[in-house]
């Protein structure tokens, strides 16, 4: 018996037999192509995207009867890469140019889409070159006579990979039953990740040698809870882990029980959680975790399809679907948030010196304005039961905000001309991100309806400190006095032009920081729905009014550390029972 340890990236316990999975690539050669050989070449290249497309839609017609429509997104990704042609053109051009053969030419494509995807900081864009790299090796599998082996349906089995491209799992997850997953390498925001989450399948990643040490028959144990593996577990091992797996049980059912209470402190005052998703597919993921309604809506993953982008009817039917599910909570969608640290090839490299200060977000789509109404439109069109709101990212001043408005009145005319009546107007909200637009606030009661405290790069701007980046991570704190002030400030001055305000960056997913907020006066809090319940357990064994006397003397320090410690002391002082880590797990 022995034991690896990795990240938990979906909870749970598996016990069963390991499959190690290992999709064939072969190695790629260069080798030269003579110049009377060039179109044979090409010819190659194209009937294996042929095949390719082929696959892709059956694949996703698997996934859509599995697991619904709004999954197949994950593959539709895909092949709208091929669709658009932009990948193969750039293959063709690598053949002709070099004269290389097939294979080699999209080794060159792929490893020029990793170089630029490595670059970028927000993590969820990064990983997207995975959708890139999965689509360019299918095709390589697709050159030869034979194409790729088949991907093996699996049941009730462990599936254990370096790392496991979209298109595969989507395959395995729709065609058999996963116990657990345990990947080497990957990320948690991966299309793979997010389908074991949604199917609740108990996964690890960043296993340090799990494909090297583990083989296929081998028993294990995936504890999705602490990150660990245990290879070829003994009987007081798996005695254990079983009774683990039934505490586990208990805690979800405890879990659910936590759902159940009013959404209320232990001194009746009212308090909101809400979801962040990114994907349509995780709407189905709100209801267990307890979400009342999503309280932001990333719509950047819709920049992959190209059809979806251009066209208003698509838009709309994501957005009506997702509102119609949610009703009556509300769902707010947030305008496509791209630039800085998230490119995208739609919309072209901007090659600015500095992008964090440059064209994004709000910036860049008040400049490419007709796909920014396409957006707006299908929004508008969507909010049949009035439950959609609409969010502005990264805005700096009050003109934008101006021009926006003209924006909405001309969708709206356009729509009433063709015959769409959009009822009432749609609220609309802006990001405070930027330490600038809180001055703001005071000057903004008549034009915008809500706010949204984005903290992650509120802090960042506010602190001049990326918290990607290692070297300056450390002063990315959200105890910081700045921020503490800030935060006091937002609060106080939407209150007082009576405007509702909900905060969805990380701080509101963690235990602590989420306190703060609550004591702040910050009632509406969107998170990751992984962390309502446990944000919901905490809100609901404290007293409202005590947090508030506590959180009211966090300004007097000027140490970070100092009023961190001081929040978490008086709060273990008061409630000893709430933060013990219990023997569950």
């Amino acid at each position: 018996m022995f034991k690896l340890n990795g990240k938990s990236v979906a909870p749970g316990i598996a016990q069963g037999e390991a499959y190690v999975f290992n999709p064939d690539n072969g190695i790629v050669q260069r080798k030269p192509i003579a110049e009377k050989n060039l179109d044979r070449e090409v010819r190659q290249l194209h009937r294996a995207i042929e095949k390719t497309r082929r696959q892709l839609k059956k694949i996703s017609g698997h996934l859509k009867e599995a697991m619904g429509s709004d999954s197949a997104l994950i593959i539709g990704t895909q092949s709208q890469l091929l669709d658009e042609g932009i990948l193969v053109k750039e293959v063709e051009l690598q053949i002709r140019t070099n004269r290389i053969n097939t294979e080699w030419a999209i080794r060159e494509v792929e490893q020029k889409y990793t170089e630029i995807f490595s670059k970028i900081q927000d993590l969820t864009f990064r990983e997207r070159v995975n959708d890139i790299s999965d689509l360019l090796q299918r095709i390589v599998r697709n050159l030869t006579r034979n194409g790729a082996a088949p991907t093996p349906t699996l049941d009730n089995v462990i599936l254990v990979a370096r790392d496991i491209a979209p298109s595969e799992a989507a395959h395995i997850m729709s065609h058999g039953k996963l116990l657990g997953l345990v990947l080497s390498e990957g990320g948690e925001t991966s299309h793979t990740v997010i389908l074991a989450r949604t199917q609740e399948i108990p996964a690890v990643m960043s296993v340090e040698n799990a494909y090297e040490k583990i083989r296929t028959g081998d028993q294990l144990i995936v504890d999705g809870l602490n990150g660990e593996i245990t290879v070829h577990p003994d009987n007081r091992t798996r005695q254990s882990y079983s009774v683990k797996r039934e505490k586990y049980e208990t805690h979800r059912e405890r879990s659910r029980q936590v759902l159940k209470l009013p959404d209320q402190t232990l001194d009746g005052h009212d308090f909101h959680l809400s979801a962040n998703i990114e994907l349509p597919m995780e709407v189905d993921m709100l209801q267990p975790y307890g979400a009342l309604g999503i309280g932001l809506f990333r719509t950047e993953f819709l920049l992959s399809d190209k059809r979806v982008v251009d066209s208003e009817n698509e838009q709309y039917l994501i957005y009506k679907n997702i509102a119609q599910k949610i009703y009556p909570h509300s769902m707010i969608l947030r305008t496509f948030d791209v630039g800085r640290d998230k490119h995208h090839e739609t919309l072209g490299n901007l090659n600015e010196p500095n992008p964090a200060l440059g064209t994004m977000a709000i910036r860049l789509f008040l400049r490419e304005e007709a796909l920014f109404k396409i957006q707006l439109k299908a929004a508008m069109r969507a909010n049949e039961s009035g439950n959609v709101r609409l969010l502005f990212p990264m805005v700096t001043e009050i003109e934008e905000i101006h021009t926006i408005r003209r924006l909405l009145d001309s969708c709206r005319s356009e729509l009433a001309a063709e015959g769409i009546d959009t009822g009432k107007p749609i609220p609309i909200g802006i990001m405070l991100e930027i330490p600038g637009a809180v001055k703001l606030i005071p000057h903004l009661g008549d034009i915008v309806d809500f706010f949204s405290v984005g903290t992650n790069d509120l802090i960042q701007y506010l602190l001049a400190a990326d918290r990607n980046n290692p070297s300056v991570s450390y002063l990315y704190n959200p105890f910081h006095p700045a921020v503490i002030r800030i935060l006091m400030e937002i609060r106080e001055e939407v209150a007082r032009i009576g405007k509702e305000v909900n905060v969805c960056g990380e701080m509101a997913g963690q235990e602590f920081t989420a306190l703060m907020l609550l004591g702040m006066g910050y009632t509406h809090l969107s998170m990751n729905p992984l962390s309502i319940v446990e944000i919901k357990r905490l809100f609901t064994h404290v007293h409202l009014n005590f947090i508030r006397r506590v959180v009211r003397h966090l300004p007097t320090f000027a140490s970070r550390s100092d009023a961190e410690e001081y929040l978490i002391e008086k709060l273990l002082d008061r409630y000893p029972a709430l933060f013990t880590q219990q023997a569950l797990f």
